[in-house]
């Protein structure tokens, strides 16, 4: 054998290392955007839980908030719906609930496996098929800020359990 088909061995072998280590890096660039993605959904679920923690308990604040949107008749049904006498008490239940909703949307647009997947779909059929959660999840103006696929998977949950 010659060098130079000893050479061209070693560029083909070369060539061959270099597409393979391409190929190696997109793979991983994929896996880092799709953590980055769901670090950032589940950032946002826990910035809206925290964001609804500085709410609830604090009446001036609900009343504030309710009166900014508008939506006193909205919440005085809502409050009638849970079976509680004042608009804060609603409010602050209806809070609570939509802390939850962010919460399962947060690990729902995260997860990857099956079995993930059918343990939260466990969780909430039977969970939000309770009240206060039912009485929320059928009667709040909120449930529409929710993705609609995670509105269908949490409507298909709530069947299941009543099916």
């Amino acid at each position: 054998m010659n060098w130079d088909a000893i050479g061209a061995v070693g560029e083909i072998l070369g060539a061959a290392a270099v597409v393979a280590t391409l190929v190696y890096l997109a793979i991983q660039i994929r896996y880092a955007k799709d953590a980055a993605a769901d670090v950032n959904r589940l950032s946002r679920a826990a910035g809206v839980r925290e964001t609804i923690a500085l709410t609830i308990g604090n009446p001036r604040l609900v009343n504030a908030w309710i009166k900014a949107q508008g939506s006193e008749p909205a919440y005085e049904n809502l409050t009638r719906s849970f079976g509680l006498e004042t608009v804060e008490d609603g409010f602050d239940v209806e809070q609570l609930c939509q802390s939850w909703w962010w919460l399962h949307w947060g690990q729902w647009a995260s997860m990857t496996t099956e079995r993930d997947i059918d343990e939260l779909r466990h969780l909430i059929s039977e969970f939000y098929s309770r009240p206060p959660m039912s009485v929320a999840w059928e009667n709040s103006q909120n449930v529409v800020l929710l993705e609609p696929a995670f509105r269908a998977f949490v409507d298909a949950a709530i069947a299941s359990r009543k099916a």
